[in-house]
């Protein structure tokens, strides 16, 4: 009566076999991925903030980083100046006064200001002045850290500068 390992066969339409997927068949694979994709964007839509705050972070480093290879290569010093006030930073070459080791209006600005994105904030800075200077033998003026975070809280990016050798890291 009834085949249990029957095999499929095409449909005659026209006189022609008719091979494919049935019209309920594509919308059951349809309504699945709206299912998984609608599952998947709002973890999406949190990390984004995450996203930001370690971007700035990377921003940053890379301004620390430059600003050592400048003092190393040309001989003077360079320095990153965060402004929290207008919630900037810049790399400038310290030109005003270098034996006070500070950003100075008069100095030369290479880079910046950059604005840090809305949703980052500096939530620590234990550079005096918000400020570190490279020397020409690569040493930085002093050691201390950045620490960045997105608004919501929970990724939080610490840069640190150690003053003996300049090494900079993100952690």
């Amino acid at each position: 009566m009834f085949e249990i390992n029957a095999k499929k066969r095409p449909r005659k339409i026209g006189g022609k076999l008719a091979a494919g997927f049935t019209m309920l068949e594509i919308m059951i694979v349809v309504v699945i991925i709206g299912i998984v994709a609608a599952m998947a964007v709002p973890s999406f839509y949190n990390t984004i903030p995450k996203i930001k705050a370690r971007n700035e972070a990377r921003n940053i480093l890379n301004f620390i980083r430059l600003a050592r290879s400048k003092a190393v290569s040309e001989g003077v010093q360079y320095g990153v100046y965060m402004d929290t006030n207008s919630r900037q930073y810049i790399l400038y070459k310290d030109t005003v006064n270098p034996a006070q080791m500070m950003h100075n209006a008069g100095d030369s600005v290479v880079v910046g200001p950059e604005t840090l994105d809305p949703d980052v904030v500096l939530t620590n800075s234990t550079f005096s002045g918000n400020n570190v200077i490279f020397l020409p033998t690569g040493g930085a003026s002093q050691s201390g850290s950045f620490t960045l975070d997105n608004t919501e809280g929970g990724s939080s990016y610490t840069i640190s500068v150690l003053s003996s050798t300049g090494k900079s890291k993100m952690q």
